[in-house]
């Protein structure tokens, strides 16, 4: 058994999304067998989520963490317990004597708040198409804000460029008004419009509406299982300029 703990000094940290450090423990046998301090100064919580799953992590003890967080975690089979305050050493005592609370880790399937910072969402985003064979950079421009990022790579099937204009939630309150901000702002030259943001389903129905691809983290395995057979990662199209790709994304015969 696997844990984690986010460490402040020698008590668990307030916060997950913002540890500098963890504690991973390997229990055998109700019994602490090996301890060691892993240091993470990246500046958002995926990065957390992704160095948990690295150490395969069964279980982790922390103070605060954000419900977008809880459930990724949930989602890659890793049991969390939250609001624990106290020393790591009676944390792991605690634990051990099966005298932590019960925590039902249930994955909801939308939210209606805003719980993950718009910088955290760049970060997914820039990972998600550089990993999928897209270059990637920061949008420039200062006329179109609502622009985070731009993607782009090379058609298979006709060897033209595909650009991809992204906008990351976060700029506003209002998700609905970001995407027909999106909508209106950002076109030519690029072939798709993606809106990054947390699982909902009138976000969906929104960017459905207006043509563009909603894409959010809490979909990823999904996201990796239909990249294995899509011709352009990420996207089954229709894609914008690109005949030979019809809406499964095969070629057209």
């Amino acid at each position: 058994m696997n844990v984690a703990i986010p460490k402040l000094n020698n008590k668990v940290a307030p916060c997950f999304e913002v540890a500098k450090a963890f504690e991973i423990v390997e229990i055998k046998n109700n019994k602490v067998v090996s301890s060691k301090t892993v240091d993470c100064p990246a500046g958002e919580g995926f990065k957390r989520v992704r160095l948990l799953h690295l150490f395969d992590i069964e279980t982790l003890i922390c103070n605060g963490i954000k419900e977008f967080y809880r459930h990724q975690l949930a989602a890659i089979g890793i049991e969390v317990i939250p609001n624990i305050n106290d020393s790591i050493d009676q944390v792991l005592a605690r634990y051990i004597a099966n005298e932590l609370p019960v925590y039902k880790n249930d994955i909801i399937k939308s939210q209606d708040k805003f719980d993950v910072s718009h910088d955290d969402l760049i970060s997914w985003a820039r990972e998600l198409f550089e990993t999928n064979g897209y270059s990637v950079i920061n949008n420039l421009s200062k006329d179109t804000s609502l622009l985070d990022l731009i993607a782009e790579i090379q058609c298979p099937l006709c060897n033209k460029s595909i650009k991809v204009a992204i906008c990351c939630g976060g700029h506003t309150y209002r998700p609905d008004q970001e995407i027909k901000e999106f909508h209106h702002s950002v076109k030519s030259p690029y072939n798709i419009l993606a809106f990054i943001y947390t699982d909902s389903p009138q976000i969906a129905k929104s960017c459905s509406e207006y043509g563009i691809e909603f894409i959010s983290p809490g979909k990823i395995n999904l996201i990796k299982e239909k990249s294995n057979t899509m011709d352009v990662p990420i996207f089954s199209g229709p894609i914008e300029g690109h005949d030979k790709i019809n809406l499964r994304g095969k070629i057209d015969r």
